[in-house]
């Protein structure tokens, strides 16, 4: 499947859909134009927009013929609560998509997602679905009701949770379990993980891989003022072939999926 152009258009608001912690699917009426896992938007309310710029998400779900299509939020500012005010109806401006996908030669990576990082991964989980298989799935958060959208995923995917605090699934960290899955030969070097979560996480997850023989690919939460390459606004310092030499890359344009060797930090 290829990703169709970048478009902006006006959207209706089909439904939120509550995901538990505090976590909604935006659903929007389409067109949603084919668009590969890791791929965003950038969002805004038609009306009654609080604050200058659109936000980022990962398209979270889409319906097979583009009919419609949503967004994993959490409400944590004035532009996700602005989006979490809309009535069926209300207008969403979508710009999208953008950016670069996670890579589509790597089989069976193993996928680690925390909190609203999950939203990169279940339209690859229907994908590997749709081929009859089953991707891996490592899914943490503080607690139970942090691992919003856990019921659309559990049917599509091999599933395996972990909270801090042990409310559900592994006690623990997700990366600890990771690390249990590889002491165990769930997981073997050599395979590939594609991450999405807090900063603090993905760090943590880029360590392991790279003391455990993993190759690690990390969807990045950098902040976003334009989302397709204009302001310079989401740089971040990068090395390896792939940048020619420039020791920056715009996450907008050559992310937000980098592999973890070709971050600098």
């Amino acid at each position: 499947m290829l990703s169709a152009p970048m478009q902006t258009r006006v959207h209706a608001l089909r439904r939120l859909r509550e995901l538990g912690g505090g976590s909604f699917a935006v659903e929007v009426d389409g067109p949603i134009p084919a668009t590969l896992p890791g791929q965003f938007y950038m969002l805004r309310t038609e009306k009654r927009w609080p604050v200058l710029l659109p936000r980022p998400f990962s398209l979270y779900d889409r319906a097979a013929d583009g009919s419609w299509g949503s967004f994993l939020v959490k409400g944590v500012g004035e532009g996700t609560r602005a989006i979490l005010d809309l009535a069926p109806g209300e207008g969403l401006v979508l710009n999208g998509p953008l950016g670069q996908p996670f890579p589509r030669d790597i089989d069976n990576p193993i996928c680690v997602a925390g909190g609203v990082g999950l939203a990169p991964f279940l339209l690859l989980a229907r994908e590997y679905k749709a081929q009859g298989r089953n991707l891996r799935l490592l899914f943490g958060g503080r607690n139970r009701a942090a691992l919003s959208g856990l019921e659309d995923v559990e049917p599509v995917a091999r599933v395996f949770a972990s909270t801090d605090d042990g409310s559900h699934g592994f006690h623990g960290m997700v990366t600890a379990l990771l690390d249990d899955l590889i002491a165990r030969g769930e997981v073997k070097a050599g395979e590939v993980v594609f991450c999405c979560g807090p900063d603090p996480m993905m760090h943590a997850v880029a360590a392991l891989c790279e003391k455990r023989g993993l190759r690690c690919f990390l969807s990045l939460e950098t902040y976003m003022a334009c989302g397709y390459g204009v302001c310079n606004g989401c740089t971040v310092k990068v090395q390896g072939p792939r940048f020619k030499g420039w020791p920056y890359s715009r996450t907008c344009m050559e992310g937000p999926v980098y592999e973890a060797c070709e971050l600098v930090h």
